[in-house]
């Protein structure tokens, strides 16, 4: 088996530094320092890729051996890096740069995947594995839904991105989940969808929580999770729905469930279950006050605008 090259093997962790100092060299008979430094190459840098050839008998008297310069000539043609979206922008558009002027609200998806991924590979750019990602998983809730060991098996982005990925999203969750332990007031359709979107999104099936208020509609706790299904459904019996607003000292509580599909409109089942859990919270004096249905996207339906009948 042949020998590796000795800076092929450096490249696997500096390939950037790498490629620059064999450019700057491989065009002369006699590689030195000088011509790597007036190319660009840091001193040390330079000096340190010009010992190792000399030590590995790649660079003998001054001068390249043949078979090593064609070597390294094959190797950097092979690891020249694609055009990026990200060298074609200027500075200030950039994700980084772009999010310390404006904002990081300003950031489309794509970007904001980036900017955690932080870099891309010789043959991909880092916009362009984002971009990847998130056609592959269906956008950002899609990608959330991932856990790490599944991004590091098949995302092509290496464990240490993978995790870096999942750990983002997990963060979110945690913050949504904190914000909760807070007691906000749920007036409305849309307080409520504001709320629990971001525990909604990551999700692939479907699952009933119950949201139980107190008597000045501050949510009492965190949604608690009444069953869980498929995308064909989920079970929602009155009783165990209301034994945990009941178990939380609720005066009042909500339904909410989501549709992975996409889609937030009630199904006839959901306004069955609904009609079930509005009689049941009357016949116990814990009036239901709505049913959210949540989607991605931040779409949302409320049974009691759209169907107020279920309620009587």
């Amino acid at each position: 088996m042949a020998t590796p090259l000795v800076l092929s093997v450096v490249s696997a962790d500096r390939g950037v530094a790498v490629r620059r100092f064999l450019r700057a060299v491989l065009a002369v008979e006699l590689p030195c320092l000088a011509d790597a430094t007036a190319h660009g190459v840091p001193p040390a840098e330079a000096s340190e890729f010009l010992l190792r050839l000399e030590y590995a008998g790649e660079v003998a008297a001054g001068r390249w051996q043949p078979q090593a310069r064609l070597g390294y000539q094959r190797l950097l043609e092979r690891s020249a890096p694609v055009a990026r979206q990200l060298d074609a922008m200027a500075v200030s558009e950039r994700p980084r740069e772009k999010a310390l002027s404006s904002g990081i609200e300003a950031l489309s998806d794509t970007e904001l995947v980036a900017l955690v991924l932080r870099t891309g590979r010789p043959q991909e750019g880092v916009l362009e594995a984002a971009g990847r990602l998130l056609h592959e998983r269906d956008g950002l809730a899609g990608l959330a839904r991932c856990s790490a060991g599944d991004l590091a098996a098949r995302s092509g982005i290496g464990p240490a991105r993978a995790a870096q990925l999942a750990a983002a999203f997990e963060i979110g969750r945690r913050i949504a989940k904190a914000t909760l332990r807070e007691r906000p007031v749920v007036r409305t359709a849309e307080a409520v969808a504001a709320l629990l979107a971001p525990l909604s999104a990551s999700l692939g099936h479907e699952e009933l929580w119950c949201l139980a208020l107190d008597a000045q509609s501050r949510v009492i706790g965190e949604p608690r999770v009444v069953s869980k299904g498929d995308v064909d459904g989920t079970d929602a019996g009155p009783r165990a729905f209301f034994r945990m607003a009941l178990s939380a000292g609720a005066t009042a509580c909500i339904a909410v469930h989501n549709h992975p599909g996409g889609d937030p409109t009630p199904s006839a089942q959901d306004r069955a279950v609904t009609q079930r859990l509005a009689e049941a919270g009357r016949t116990l004096d814990v009036p239901l006050v709505d049913h959210v249905v949540l989607a991605a996207g931040g779409k949302w339906a409320s049974l009691r605008t759209l169907d107020p009948g279920c309620f009587r």
